[in-house]
């Protein structure tokens, strides 16, 4: 009975392994006998842009034996490809050559995902299928179910293997370069991978072809079900391939067993499937100048559309990296890289649901970088959910603030009358401070003063009310009974003039004359306020006033009002 939960669950899933994927960078990295190539892509509604791209030779006559036996090498020639190709994100996809696999598409008896790991869990399922040259526990293996088939009480699994050995030859350069392996495929998948990128595929079948000193092999794949066909080639040819097939009678001949090969694999395929389905053939090959292959094959397959395999074609390619990429001749070199770079961790299960092919990963301690992965993306899952729920409970709260009735809302409106009096309470004080400080000048301009006269406080009073904003006294001195000299400081020519005007209007003075002014930029002297501290030089200036001390102009100057100075 299927668990009414499950499509949701599903549907979850599938939310959650979407998020992990566009959480992830995978930079994808060949290595290769003769190149360790590097690409690494960002994938936006459908549509693939190449991020960083970088090649380093590593010699002429390098062979598979020397990434096992001069490893350090590679190691070194990859740590300099990192900094070359500025790469920063860890994770890493690599490949192993088809040479090194095992893959094998096998019909079983019907059994459930359950059944199969109990088969597995007790070594009865691998033994009976496949017979394997060393122990099973010498072996990484990805299994996968392609296809059920009810009314027939069968299934096809897909089954791929390399053993562990050939394996950590490849994982070591990666981890010792300071990278971090999260997928080992097999070349030839990640090769056809690179066709995720091309914006028109074909819905047809496409056979894709590699052609090397070290690779050769026919790779066709329909309903994510692989039909491999490897291609013999001698020594003798590898290197002419190597070096460059010479025209002439030995290069025909060489075209001829290879092209012959290709065609038999072609007619095994459509003599399986029960037709001609093979549209168009992809040329891949490591050599720089495969213009005279591509010719030769085209020849020897007619009836078929062969091309050479471009994965940057359909790829947004910046600026600063076009240059880089049409440097390279044969473009298909960078097939596996372009491939690598678009897988991703399987974290939470989905894709072993909707892909085949596309998601063989035969790294040793898969599950545990599985779960390393699966913690980070769930440990940036719940600092966004507590972030997202903090935001909801203060709209919340403010909500109901704004919005409730009741108890609350008097609170609330005596709370805004409370904060706009302490707004009116300390603009009044701000005022009285500003008074405070303006009568403090003046008794401390003042100070010298002895005489108790009642005239004198009147006088004193009549001259602070006349002062203008930007004057400051710091001498009052009398010369004689008839005669106040006034010292202090000023922002400009213009308040001092002002101030003598108005000093000239008050009954008590008979006459108000500028005796001396200068310019003082001595920052020692400059105690008196932050305004004249902000100014920086200012006036100095003294006035002399001539007195009237008749009882009239006594009474008459009494107690002005005070004038508010800014």
């Amino acid at each position: 009975m299927n668990n009414p939960l499950q499509p949701l669950l599903r549907y979850f899933i599938d939310l959650l392994s979407k998020y992990s994927v566009k959480q992830e960078d995978v930079i994808g990295v060949d290595i290769t006998p003769n190149f360790i190539r590097v690409a690494q892509l960002s994938e936006d509604n459908g549509k693939w842009m190449l991020e960083k791209i970088g090649s380093k030779y590593i010699g002429e006559n390098a062979g598979p034996s020397d990434i096992q036996t001069n490893q350090e090498l590679y190691v070194n020639k990859l740590k300099e490809l990192i900094i070359g190709a500025k790469l920063e994100a860890p994770n890493v996809a690599i490949s192993i050559p088809i040479t090194s696999a095992i893959i094998r598409t096998v019909t079983l008896p019907l059994m459930s995902d359950e059944e199969i790991e109990s088969a597995i869990e007790y070594d009865s399922l691998w033994s009976n299928i496949i017979q394997l040259a060393e122990k099973l526990e010498e072996y990484s293996i990805f299994w996968q179910v392609i296809r059920r088939n009810a009314s027939e009480n069968t299934m096809e699994l897909l089954f791929v293997a390399s053993k562990l050995s050939e394996i950590n030859h490849y994982v070591q350069i990666a981890t010792k370069a300071g990278l971090n392996p999260v997928v080992v495929d097999v070349r030839c998948f990640a090769i056809r991978n690179a066709l995720k990128t091309q914006q028109l595929r074909s819905q047809k079948t496409t056979a894709l072809i590699e052609v090397g000193p070290h690779e050769n092999y026919v790779l066709i794949i329909t309903d994510d079900a692989p039909f491999i066909y490897d291609v013999y080639v001698s020594e003798t040819d590898r290197a002419l391939i190597e070096n460059g097939v010479p025209p002439g009678e030995a290069g025909d001949r060489l075209y001829d067993r290879l092209s012959g090969q290709i065609r038999q694999a072609f007619r095994a395929y459509e003599t399986k499937v029960g037709s001609n389905l093979i549209e168009k053939v992809l040329l891949v090959s490591p050599i720089s100048d495969t213009a005279e292959l591509l010719i030769q094959l085209r020849n020897c397959l007619d009836g078929y559309r062969v091309e050479l395999f471009n994965p940057l074609l359909d790829l947004i390619i910046p600026a600063n990296l076009q240059d880089k990429a049409a440097s390279e001749k044969n473009t298909s070199v960078f097939s596996s890289a372009i491939g690598l770079a678009t897988r991703k961790v399987d974290i939470f299960g989905y894709y072993k649901y909707v892909t085949g092919v596309n998601n063989v990963n035969l790294l040793p301690n898969k599950d545990r970088v599985k779960q390393a992965e699966k913690k980070k993306i769930l440990s940036k899952l719940g600092i966004r959910a507590t972030g997202a729920a903090l935001v909801l409970f203060i709209i919340f709260t403010l909500l109901n603030q704004l919005f409730s009735s009741g108890t609350a809302d008097p609170q609330f409106q005596r709370a805004i009358r409370l904060e706009e009096d302490v707004k009116l309470k300390e603009s009044i004080l701000t005022k009285l401070t500003a008074q405070k400080s303006r009568y403090s000048q003046m008794l401390q301009a003042s100070s010298e003063l002895k005489s108790n006269q009642a005239t004198t406080y009147a006088l004193l009073n009549a001259v602070n009310g006349v002062v203008p904003g930007g004057v400051w006294f710091t001498e009052l001195t009398f010369e004689n009974p008839s005669t106040l000299n006034i010292k202090g400081d000023a922002v400009s020519d213009q308040v001092i003039v002002n101030l003598v005007d108005r000093l000239q209007g008050l009954p008590m003075i008979s006459h108000a004359s500028l005796s001396t002014m200068a310019i003082n930029n001595n920052p020692q002297n400059n105690q008196q306020g932050s305004s004249r501290n902000s100014v920086g030089g200012y006036k100095q200036f003294q006035i002399k006033c001539v007195l009237k001390l008749d009882a009239t102009a006594t009474n008459s100057a009494k107690a002005p009002a005070p004038t508010q100075r800014p």
